[in-house]
């Protein structure tokens, strides 16, 4: 029986989505511009003039090292070698493009290119490394937030389900990327959903229900002038004849879509017609003409590589040398198509070789005979026994073939099956691995975290009980001694040295008020930050040279902060002010407060002598880091010895 090649679902990849990602970031030259507009005017209506473009678009950007310039350009060659039929190049400029996008740690583009490569490979017939390529650019696609390629792999995993008759599957992703399309408005992904639809249908035998939804696609692609998708759905609809034995219809359909192909040199596709006609020409009587066709869609589908078109054109011809009494010639077909089939069918093979073989040596044994009988005049009774033993030979040898390939087939699948566990079991291995560092990462960062705020609770407390005991112990004694001494001095009151004890007292009690404040501050809400900042600045700068400039912004909405986030400002300002006082000898220094819309800037620079960073962290500076890790504030620190020290600090407002 005379084999149709059934190929023709429309993949989709959407060329602009690479473009998109690796224009946004290297802007091309006017010439490279030009080039790839030219491309993807071209695509669908003169694909060679588009192939010119983008070969020299690649050589334009490797001539100036632009290297997006030329993953773009690999894309655009591996797309047109697609939708062309030439597969080879497919899967050759899907890698390099796959290969420079990693160079270059380009993750957007990675989906679509991975698209590319398993459209290649499914057209190549290997199916197991389309199924892989699919699978990763699913997972590229929903890393990133990719519908429109989610959808893209979705469509094109149905139709390598339909190539392996697994129509419920192919309609289960058919069903899945439909629904996203249609969340995206993407009419031309719903077309093309609908072409592969159509293609279940006619696989299914269910031609007038095909041939509809073929004729509604067909409509809106003549008006947009798509004629790479016109050309496959006229396939579709002569090969639909060619199953209902309408050959004449089918003859003419067939040579007005190969006039098309030619004009848009996709050669594979010329390869289906051209396989086609000759299933015709046989039908209605002319082998001659019939093994003309197979024989030129023979040597487009082996300089293509298309080892799926070979083995069903092989076994055409075999059949047109049988039906022609050129057993020899069937044989040597047939054996060629076994040759390059990816699907071994070891039963059907060997029987139909051994109905070939047989047919062959019948026809020799019988030549033979003849000239036996002429020269020898053996008996018929030995004749009969020869061809006897010849038989059961035949069926020994034919039966130990079929019984090893069959161990065989069994043993391939068994280790298939096995390793599959083992990788499984693997990955799950891996998995509980990381989620149980995570566990123990979160656990101990969470203890740190307590540890902190715990110790920082007790610094707290401890400096709010020195401020009570210095407010309510020495603050209230000196206050004591204050009023005692007024009485004492009340005769004496114009004594300067009475003056300057009651002075030195004065400044005492105000001394130990801002300390007790300093220690242990009242609610800011109460007293004002920006005003307790500045004057907690004045007093620590006062018996000092240091000169500190400030500046509060905006200082309404500084006040306005939580009580609990201006604590750790304060206490932060005054760790580093302090330590400005111990160890900077700067002679001026800013303190700068800035609130934004979602974080709390400070920043406080000097002119002292600065610090080196890799220098051991002193207790201060710990304190501030383990303060900013509770809040997940950020420090940064510009320091060199001699130059001063800037130290700025985010602090997260949520």
């Amino acid at each position: 029986m005379l084999r149709t090649l059934k190929l023709h679902f429309l993949t989709v990849l959407f060329c602009l989505g690479v473009t998109e990602v690796l224009f946004a970031q290297e802007a091309p030259t006017p010439k490279i511009d030009s080039l790839a507009n030219s491309y993807q005017q071209n695509l669908n209506t003169h694909p060679v003039v588009a192939k010119k473009a983008a070969l020299e678009w690649l050589s334009l950007a490797k001539k100036k090292q632009l290297i997006k310039q030329q993953a773009q350009a690999h894309y655009s060659l591996g797309y047109l070698g697609n939708i062309s039929g030439d597969y080879q190049t497919t899967v050759s400029h899907s890698k390099q493009t796959i290969t420079l996008l990693k160079q270059l740690n380009f993750e957007n583009g990675l989906a679509a290119c991975y698209n590319l490569l398993a459209l290649g490979y499914k057209n190549l017939g290997d199916y197991p490394k389309a199924m892989d390529g699919f699978i990763t650019c699913l997972s590229y696609a929903k890393s990133q937030d990719d519908k429109q390629q989610e959808a893209n792999a979705y469509q094109n995993i149905a139709t390598l389900y339909v190539l392996q008759k697994q129509y419920a599957k192919a309609l289960e992703n058919l069903d899945r990327a439909a629904n996203l399309y249609r969340e995206l408005k993407d009419d031309d992904g719903v077309l093309t959903t609908l072409f592969n639809f159509a293609n279940i249908l006619k696989e299914q035998a269910k031609f007038d229900e095909a041939r509809k939804h073929y004729e509604t696609v067909l409509k809106y692609r003549k008006r947009e002038g798509n004629k790479a998708v016109i050309a496959y759905i006229n396939i579709n609809l002569s090969q639909m004849l060619l199953e209902e034995m309408k050959y004449q219809e089918a003859t003419v359909a067939l040579k007005k879509t190969l006039q098309l192909l030619q004009e848009l040199q996709f050669n594979s596709d010329i390869a289906i017609v051209l396989n086609d006609l000759g299933l015709c020409a046989s039908k209605l009587g002319n082998p001659k003409e019939a093994i003309a066709y197979f024989q030129q869609a023979l040597a487009i589908g082996e300089e293509q590589s298309l080892l799926r078109y070979n083995s069903e054109i092989y076994k055409n011809l075999s059949q047109l040398y049988e039906d022609l009494g050129d057993y020899k010639q069937a044989l040597n077909f047939y054996d060629k198509g076994v040759m390059v089939t990816a699907d071994q069918n070891s039963l059907d093979k060997e029987k139909y070789v051994a109905k070939l073989q047989e047919r062959y040596e019948t026809q020799l044994k019988e030549t033979r005979i003849k000239l036996l009988e002429k020269e020898q005049k053996l008996s018929e009774a030995e004749l009969q026994k020869t061809a006897l033993t010849l038989k059961r030979q035949r069926f020994v040898r034919n039966a130990f073939i079929a019984g090893f390939i069959l161990v065989l087939i069994t043993m391939i699948l068994l280790r298939f099956f096995y390793l599959q566990r083992l990788r499984v079991q693997k990955e799950l291995s891996t998995q509980q691995e990381e989620n149980a560092r995570q566990r123990i990462n979160q656990m101990i960062k969470d203890h740190k975290l307590s540890v902190i705020e715990r110790y920082q609770e007790g610094q707290e407390e401890e400096r709010s009980r020195l401020a009570r005991d210095i407010h309510d112990g020495i603050g209230s004694d000196l206050a004591g001694i204050k009023i005692a001494f007024e009485h004492y001095i009340e005769g004496n009151s114009e004594r300067p040295q009475a003056k300057r004890l009651l002075e030195a007292i004065s400044n005492a009690c105000i001394d130990v008020r801002g300390l007790s404040h300093q220690l242990h501050p009242l609610p800011f809400s109460k007293i004002g930050f920006s005003s307790f900042l500045n004057d907690f600045i004045d007093q620590v700068t006062q018996k000092t040279e240091l000169k500190i400039q400030t500046f509060f912004f905006p200082e309404e909405e500084l006040d306005a902060l939580s009580d609990e986030l201006l604590a750790d400002a304060y206490r932060i300002v005054q760790e580093l002010i302090n330590n400005i006082l111990k160890h900077a000898e700067a002679t001026r220094a800013e303190v700068q407060l800035t609130k934004h819309e979602d974080h709390l800037n400070i920043v406080i620079n000097d002119n002292g002598k600065g610090f080196q960073k890799t220098k051991k962290q002193g207790i201060g500076l710990r304190n501030i880091s383990e303060r900013l890790q509770k809040v997940q504030g950020v420090l940064d620190i510009d320091s060199g010895s001699g130059s001063g020290t800037s130290i700025t600090i985010d602090i997260p407002l949520n």
